[in-house]
């Protein structure tokens, strides 16, 4: 009860002499504790105002087309790709109907068959390839499957003919293309081709490229 009779007093006490600081000696002490908390609440105001800044407006764009637009748009590209799709489709049925209509002008095979016809022979190098050729079905471990008929060379140009044996499949014959093809003295060769029929596969090489080849006879 001391203490807190002691609280009023100096609470009054400060008002009163802060009353008397003012020059209003005679004003109740009600009137000056309503004058301070007036004074306290406008002085605290612009101090919140201050303390939370006010958040500015957003100004708002809107670039967004018409949906009528868009939709148009829209639909004229979807036309444009089938046009195109339309037109693809012609102009590789136009290319397909070329490739059946003319027969190729240049037959690599057909070729080389004309060339070693008239072709004059070189027997040392002529010699040397075919002992190699000769030796390759053992080598490649095919000799039971696949019998030489012949080899002959000439001037660029070797002839090579096999002939199957009643068991051979379409698999040895790709087998034997394979085998030869990594023999080693095959790596001078540029120009190699091979057409199988029948159980017979005859198998052309040159010394010379395709192109090369167009310039004989």
């Amino acid at each position: 009860m001391y203490a807190f009779a002691t609280g009023v007093l100096l609470t009054c006490g400060f008002y009163e002499i802060h009353h008397t600081e003012l020059g209003v000696r005679d004003a109740p002490s009600e009137k000056v504790l309503h004058l301070n908390e007036a004074t306290r609440e406008v002085a605290t105001e612009p101090l919140l105002k201050q303390a939370i800044p006010s958040v500015p407006k957003r100004e708002t764009h809107s670039n967004a087309l018409p949906v009528l637009t868009h939709t148009t748009e829209l639909e004229q590209l979807v036309q444009r790709n089938q046009q195109l799709e339309q037109e693809n489709m012609r102009l590789e049925a136009q290319l397909s109907h070329s490739r059946e209509s003319s027969p190729s002008s240049y037959n690599v095979t057909n070729q080389l068959k004309n060339i070693f016809a008239h072709q004059r022979r070189d027997d040392v190098w002529a010699s040397e390839v075919e002992l190699f050729a000769e030796d390759f079905l053992y080598e490649a471990s095919l000799h039971d499957d696949v019998e030489m008929l012949s080899v002959e060379c000439k001037l660029h140009i070797c002839q090579l003919n096999f002939a199957a044996q009643s068991h051979t499949t379409s698999s040895r014959w790709q087998q034997l293309h394979n085998a030869l093809l990594n023999m080693p003295w095959m790596k001078q060769f540029k120009t190699v081709t091979a057409v199988q029929n029948q159980g017979v596969m005859q198998i052309h090489l040159s010394l010379k490229t395709s192109e090369q080849l167009k310039s004989e006879y």
